[in-house]
């Protein structure tokens, strides 16, 4: 294989690496970005090489990158972050190739639109979609060790609407997240109805003390609680990875899911937590 050809073949692993960096992960800019950059690849190529190559150069550029996410995609059985790249990645190309022939504006400017809205509006509505679609149960709380700051024992009312939002302190996309809280604990703090917490999910190194002032240095005001064991979170709640966020009624976990923030999207917490309260 020739230099130019290897380089085409990882260019868009590449460039799909950088734009992973520089927007830390944030796969609604990432898909725009990478979308836009394989229209234009793509466009390049059509200008450059002869007709009977278009399939052959076309092919370098996205089958590799392609072929990675959906070997990915079946090994963990997980398509929420994928699944819009595999699908309009090749129609970027076939974008390019229309505009290439009929050299209209309007082909760009649908195009532009067409990635604007797979970023922010498909990604984040399949990716909630594919992470809580089985999110809204019925289901019994099991008997876990739920502590306070003064590492005292909670019973969580069961006559409440309570929110536990699980984190751990080697978790960054929790961190972002607490904001998104903070606002959601200030439109429910005066409803009797609606209790709001964070659970901290301790980690084999953390300090407790250390712990318990990390939200509080930062000057969030929602009420903070601590799991006693995380292995207890584990095998009790099926908890791996965070954050996650149970709802809670009667005592019976009613969504057992992630927080979302957006209220474009669906199952978005608030959404949630009106459900309940109409119930």
């Amino acid at each position: 294989m020739k230099l130019k050809q290897f380089f085409l073949s990882i260019v868009i692993i590449l460039l799909y690496t950088i734009f992973g960096t520089i927007t830390y992960g944030d796969h609604s800019l990432m898909l725009i970005f990478t979308l836009s950059s394989v229209f234009m690849i793509s466009l390049f190529i059509f200008k450059k090489v002869d007709k009977e190559e278009y399939f052959k150069y076309i092919g370098l550029l996205i089958v590799p990158f392609l072929s990675i996410l959906l070997f990915i995609s079946i090994g963990y059985s997980e398509y929420s972050r994928t699944i819009l790249y595999l699908f309009f990645i090749p129609i970027s190309s076939c974008l390019a190739y229309l505009y290439f022939k009929y050299r209209k504006i309007i082909i760009v400017l649908f195009s532009i639109a067409l990635f604007y809205s797979v970023g922010y509006i498909l990604f984040p509505n399949i990716f909630s979609f594919l992470q809580n679609r089985n999110a809204v149960v019925n289901k019994l709380l099991p008997n876990v060790t739920i502590i306070d700051e003064n590492n005292k024992k909670v019973n969580l009312e069961k006559d409440k609407i309570i929110v536990l939002d699980f984190w751990s302190t080697s978790c960054a996309i929790c961190f972002a997240k607490f904001p998104y809280l903070e606002k959601t604990f200030e439109k429910y703090k005066n409803n009797p109805k609606v209790e709001i917490y964070t659970v901290n999910v301790p980690l084999k190194n953390d300090d407790f003390v250390k712990t318990t002032k990390i939200l509080d240095s930062i000057g969030y005001k929602f009420p903070k609680l601590y799991a006693k064991s995380s292995k207890e979170i584990k095998d009790s709640l099926n908890i791996y990875s965070f954050p996650h966020l149970l709802i809670l009624k009667n005592g019976q976990i009613r969504y057992d899911g992630t927080f979302i923030e957006d209220k474009t999207v669906i199952y978005n917490t608030e959404s949630e937590i009106e459900k309940l309260l109409k119930e």
